[in-house]
């Protein structure tokens, strides 16, 4: 993938990156991990006077669409000083869909984050270049599909390293409109692709300055010099969900830290991440922190400094690798040990202690060379173990200490028939059977807000009783809300989920309004097209009609969600006369929408003529746009040029209104090469007709 044109960057320091990029990412946990359907995944973090966002789409064609249509974000405040509010007051916080910036923007930035660099070139670099196959051949098809999906997975893991960058190529934003006691929903919408006939999940968060918390700092952290190197573990299993990667700072004086290469992303999931680093010298004291990264842009206090000398010895140590608890009150350890030092040691031994500093006492010995594994019998409700390496001249290295603690491996039996009352101020009552188990400790709640999404737990502790009393807010857009239960006994073994409860919420709140796409204007009447609400809570449709200076609306016509109609032909009107049309959606109940945007269409005269002569289009590849013009007879007699204008099989879509004594328009919206651009002309007469529409389709 060559890198962006006409741009003087570091292009060698961005190829070392993208190497080692590629090299790590098919082993570390993206942002956006797919679901079973195409959606937007949303996710909200609110620091001390703003709230920041991140999301993606989690398909990559949905993405390469959603480059050019953006995204609309909504922000819905739901309550305020513990109180929910009657109403929901709903903001658009983007006057315009938020798309990446222009190239010129990243240039800053880029020259100096590689992160950046790499999110500028994914998003304006060139194709990626495929040959040695018929451009018709299946083989062609498999290889470009390759390629976007390594630009998507480039484009989705630079954003999480640099929050900057993301926001620079839309896909994140800051509500700094925010206040303290206001709780808040927001909405990220992709912008355009509805209408395109994609059907995507919109991306969704709840979140609060309230719920503001100070980053963790990173702890356990464990150093083990050698010669002329040293091994860093910590643990990384609780922030999973916090810290996308991890900063190593190292400093001669424990003063002055420096940075230890690029961030750290941890490769795998097992509960500690190793670092490596190699030292100047030996018997130098050097010291190590460790801070955590976040998608946000934020870098957590350091850890704890952990600090030693390298000194000459044998230079490997073993590495607990796992550790599982047997049911007859064993432990199964296992350990690796670097295959090319294995002609310096002559067994391992395994070491026990009742605590981490110790003292460890040697449980079983003369392991041989070639074993991984032992298993050790009869555990105390504490365990620490190491694994020593014994060498052949004397030496010894060990292991980081491993805890092993015994604990009862049978979860209880999951609840059973949960069930669930719910009245109109939305306070859901649920109950189900107690288990009988012995060593029952108490329940979990869990709820969900889509169908198939994870269920997120309601209770910090665990209940003891065998109900529930939840809240739902009934001025939000999803129509179910969904239950399950989980048993944990006394050694917090977890059942699995009760059956899954749905229950349905008596919504009080307004479905979005449906849009006019686009009409024709003939002899016999007006014919009308829309886009319905994609609210799943709306049962009918209204289409209303007025004249231009009548006050009367008169219904035209009224349509259930469950009819697969967006048009209808009005054949009630008069030539000459210009009328208003707007739509409303009612929700299943009973609460009506806002009306649509007002559509106004004048009726075809009888003596409508043919204004327009000569329209054409020419292209123009080098700016990359389409000029349209066009000659005008009686021109005395317009008042005004109406463009229409959509793309590929979309249908036609009120683009531009321009003065009559206009003769050409440029269409400078972002073009793509092999797409179709539709366009239609009405003259609009002083005299209020409209002209003969004339029409035309380009191939770009």
């Amino acid at each position: 993938m060559k890198f962006i044109k006409n741009k003087e960057m570091k292009t060698n320091r961005i190829t070392y990156f993208i190497i080692i990029f590629y090299l790590s990412f098919f082993f570390t946990k993206g942002f956006a991990q797919q679901t079973d359907s195409i959606a937007v995944i949303l996710k909200a973090h609110p620091s001390k006077d703003r709230i920041q966002l991140r999301w993606v789409i989690n398909n990559p064609v949905m993405w390469i669409k959603s480059l050019n249509t953006g995204y609309t974000i909504e922000r819905y405040t739901v309550k305020r000083n513990d109180e929910i509010l009657p109403e929901r007051e709903m903001k658009i916080l983007t006057a315009m869909p938020l798309t990446a910036a222009p190239l010129e923007e990243w240039e800053s930035l880029a020259a100096n984050n590689n992160y950046a660099a790499v999110l500028a070139q994914a998003l304006y670099g060139e194709e990626f270049e495929v040959s040695g196959f018929n451009a018709n051949s299946i083989n062609d098809v498999v290889d470009r599909s390759d390629a976007l999906q390594q630009r998507y997975s480039f484009a989705l893991y630079a954003a999480d390293m640099c929050f900057e960058a993301a926001c620079l190529a839309g896909w994140g934003y800051e509500d700094k409109d925010v206040r303290q006691g206001e709780y808040y929903l927001y909405r990220v919408i992709p912008t355009g692709l509805y209408a395109l006939g994609d059907s995507i999940q919109y991306g969704f968060a709840y979140t609060s300055l309230d719920e503001y918390y100070e980053l963790p700092r990173p702890f356990d952290v464990v150093a083990q010099f050698g010669d002329k190197s040293v091994q860093l573990l910590w643990n990384t299993s609780l922030y999973q969900r916090t810290f996308t990667a991890y900063q190593v700072e190292k400093s001669e004086d424990d003063q002055r830290f420096e940075p230890v290469g690029m961030p750290h992303t941890p490769l795998d999931d097992n509960d500690y991440t190793l670092f490596l680093d190699s030292l100047a010298e030996n018997d130098k004291m050097y010291y190590y922190r460790v801070r955590g990264l976040t998608i946000f842009g934020e870098i957590s206090e350091p850890s704890d400094t952990v600090s030693g000398k390298g000194t000459e010895s044998m230079k490997m140590n073993p590495f607990i690798t796992r550790t599982v608890t047997l049911e007859n009150g064993g432990a199964e350890i296992s350990w690796d040990f670097d295959s090319t030092a294995v002609h310096l040691i002559r067994s391992f031994d395994l070491l026990r202690a009742d605590e981490e500093p110790g003292p460890y006492k040697t449980v079983i010995s003369d392991i041989p060379v070639e074993k991984r594994t032992i298993i050790y019998e009869n555990l105390k409700p504490v365990n620490y173990f190491k694994v020593a390496a014994n060498g052949i001249n004397g030496e010894q290295t060990l292991s980081f200490a491993a805890l092993v603690m015994p604990v009862d491996s049978i979860p209880p039996d999951a609840p059973r028939n949960l069930k669930a009352e719910i009245d109109t101020l939305g306070i859901i009552h649920l109950k189900w059977d107690a288990n009988k188990e012995s060593d029952m400790n108490g329940y979990k709640v869990y709820r969900g807000n889509r169908k198939g999404e994870e269920l997120i737990s309601l209770v910090k502790d665990i209940i003891t009783e065998n109900s529930f009393t939840d809240t739902v807010n009934l001025l939000n857009l999803n129509t179910h809300v969904y239950y399950a239960i989980k048993a944990l006994d006394e050694h917090y073994n977890q059942s699995e989920f009760s059956e899954i409860l749905e229950v349905e919420k008596p919504l009080k709140v307004k479905p979005s309004s449906p849009v006019f796409s686009r009409f024709e204007s003939e002899s016999d009447g007006i014919s009308l097209w829309w886009i319905p609400s994609p609210d799943e809570i709306v049962a009918s449709y209204n289409l209303s009609r007025r004249e231009e200076n009548g006050t009367e609306q008169k219904i035209l016509k009224t349509f259930t969600a469950s009819e697969p109609v967006t048009t209808y032909k009005d054949t009630e009107t008069e030539e000459g006369r210009v009328y208003i049309y707007t739509l409303t959606a009612k929700s299943k109940w009973g609460i009506e929408s806002d009306p649509s945007p007002e559509y106004r269409v004048a009726a075809l005269a009888s003596e409508s003529k043919r204004i327009i002569k000569d329209f054409k289009a020419k292209i123009d590849s080098e700016k990359q746009n389409i000029l349209l013009t066009w000659k005008q007879v009686e021109k005395d007699k317009i008042r005004t040029w109406r463009f229409y204008r959509s793309e590929n099989d979309v249908p036609l879509s009120l683009w531009k209104e321009i003065p009559a004594e206009e003769n050409s328009i440029t269409d400078d919206f972002p073009l793509l090469v092999g797409n179709k651009y539709n366009y239609m002309i009405i003259a609009i007469m002083t005299d209020g007709g409209i002209s003969i529409p004339e029409k035309l389709t380009i191939n770009y």
